[in-house]
């Protein structure tokens, strides 16, 4: 097992590494791939889960950057969406994941992820039946504060299966990702068509923006995941998430 010093170091060494691969192109700066995302939010991740030792509030950025950095790690890069809030217009980074039993269709679930920061100091999840309609999601903004919607409606449907998933990399240290893959039986990259719709009550501490946020049939890239067996993997993220939204009222 790697010491908390090594791991801090290389969690460092990550964050630098990607840093240097946006800015280093002469004719300007290139998008980060896919890979170079996995391993900035493996560090994020990782970080979030050491400061949750101390204060339990960073369990739920853990949480949420994991499952940011998993499409990442198998291979998609995020789309852009322009997400109308209640000040203006804004460009989120967004992915989306299809996780589907190996027996029963009718038991899959689709989660959207998306980031507004590079980051990821606010950002959304939201999980969807296996008809595309919207069922639970929260805000995490400023790392810690957990914003619930007084409003929502949402839909998704798959609109394009591709390529075969990348592996994810060895190099990446969240365990919380480990716990994620295991369970994949198969992957493949995929595109989404996503609507959202939310309001919220202005909360102190909060950006007022985020009091509205919307955007009608954008496309988002993500991966289409059948488990393995039991569906566990699934089960494991919508327990995790109804666990955050009763947290956030206590």
């Amino acid at each position: 097992m790697r010491s908390p010093a090594r791991l801090k170091l290389v969690v460092s060494l990550l964050a630098l590494s990607v840093a240097a691969a946006c800015g280093s192109d002469s004719t300007g700066p290139k998008a980060p791939t896919a890979a170079q995302l996995a391993a900035h939010f493996d560090s994020i991740a990782i970080q979030a889960q050491t400061q949750s030792a101390t204060n339990g509030a960073y369990s739920g950025r853990g949480f949420l950057v994991t499952l940011i950095e998993l499409p990442a790690a198998l291979g998609a890069v995020p789309a852009s969406v322009s997400v109308t809030t209640a000040t203006g217009v804004e460009s989120w980074k967004a992915y989306e994941l299809l996780a589907v039993p190996p027996t029963n269709s009718a038991d899959s679930v689709f989660f959207l992820l998306m980031f507004r920061d590079a980051d990821a100091h606010t950002a959304m999840l939201i999980n969807f039946d296996s008809t595309g309609t919207g069922d639970l999601g929260i805000i995490i903004t400023s790392d810690t504060i957990m914003v619930g919607s007084s409003s929502a409606s949402a839909t998704t449907s798959l609109s394009s299966v591709s390529t075969t998933c990348a592996t994810p990399s060895a190099s990446l240290l969240n365990p919380q990702l480990a716990t994620q893959t295991q369970s994949i039986g198969t992957c493949n990259l995929a595109r989404f068509t996503t609507s959202v719709h939310l309001t919220s009550p202005a909360t102190t501490g909060v950006d007022a923006a985020l009091t509205s946020i919307s955007f009608s049939n954008s496309s988002v890239n993500g991966a289409r995941v059948v488990d393995q067996a039991s569906g566990a993997a699934v089960r494991r993220v919508l327990d995790m998430l109804k666990a955050a939204k009763a947290n956030r009222h206590h």
